[in-house]
This record gives structure tokens, C-alpha cells and sequence, in this order.
């Protein structure tokens, strides 16, 4: 269940308030999946049965997934610092920026924390090269990044 990055626990977690409230809403899903997961666990276990058990097994399995998964929310939520959207002309976690590529192409960003990355919703990470790239620059500015599939080039046409 881990979402495929390390968590550094001694850095913030960069979240909008909706992110915040998306992770504890996870939290208490995760908590009620642990205790059902428990009770399967108690209902599976045959005492001098467990090496065969392949329910007890499954239900082992799910629980340590679950506490895993418990515990990092617990952590990103403690260590949760809110950016909320800027109003600044320069861009910074919280902006919005409309951007144009080299082919014309328009896109808009909100740059967020890595939690809340989403590039198909227009949710770019802080930490990504694209998203680096971005902060710090203002309107009429031109970027020009390493991306998986090339070199990405982009005029800033406001931020928000």
C-alpha cells in the first residue's frame, strides 16, 4: 500500500487544506479496514493451525499492509505544514500558473506538495523538475526543463 517514495520524517509535508482532510479521511478509512482486519485475523486463527492456514495468512498479511499504511498517514498528518493558494505574482507552492509550451499549447498548474501530485489534474509537485523549474518565476518568464520524454520549454503566461 505505499504510494513508492521513501518518507523523510523529518521534513514537512506540504499540503493544501483539502489535501489535510483527503489524508485524514484516509486515516479513518484505514483505521476502520484495520479493525475488520483484526477481527478476520482473531476469527482465522486455529491455535496449532496457523502453518496451514492460509486465511490467517491473508489476514496477517493485511494487517501489517494496513498498520504500514496507518502509521505513515499518522506521520504525514503530524508533520503536515498547510500552503494555502498564493496571491503573489511570483510562483510558489499554492500558485496556479498558466503556461504555454513551444507548440502553443496551453496547460495550468497548481503547484502542491508530492502528496497531492496529480500531473493528469493539472497538480504538479513542488519537487518534480517541472515544478521546480516553476517556482520563483512570474509572468512573461520562460522555462526550459528535462522531462522523461525531452526537453520541455514553457512561457509563464500568469500566475495565480
Amino acid at each position: 500500500m505505499s504510494n513508492g517514495w521513501e518518507m523523510d520524517l523529518t521534513e514537512p509535508v506540504l499540503l493544501t487544506p483539502e489535501g489535510l482532510e483527503k489524508l485524514k479521511r484516509d486515516l479513518e478509512v484505514a483505521l476502520q479496514r484495520r479493525a475488520e482486519a483484526g477481527e478476520r485475523l482473531k476469527e482465522a486463527f486455529q491455535p496449532g493451525d496457523i502453518e496451514d492456514n492460509p486465511e490467517y495468512e491473508q489476514a496477517k498479511e493485511e494487517v501489517g499492509l494496513l498498520d504500514g499504511r496507518i502509521y505513515e498517514l499518522q506521520e504525514m498528518i503530524g508533520r503536515a505544514q498547510i500552503i494555502k493558494e498564493s496571491h503573489s505574482s511570483v510562483a510558489g507552492p499554492g500558485s496556479t500558473i498558466d503556461v504555454v509550451d513551444s507548440e502553443g499549447q496551453a496547460e495550468t498548474y497548481h503547484l502542491v506538495g508530492a502528496v497531492e501530485s496529480d500531473p493528469s489534474a493539472g497538480r504538479i509537485s513542488i519537487d518534480s523538475p517541472v515544478g521546480r523549474a516553476l517556482v520563483g518565476k512570474k509572468k512573461g518568464d520562460r522555462i526550459t526543463v528535462s522531462v522523461p520524454s525531452g526537453t520541455l520549454t514553457l512561457s509563464v503566461k500568469a500566475v495565480k
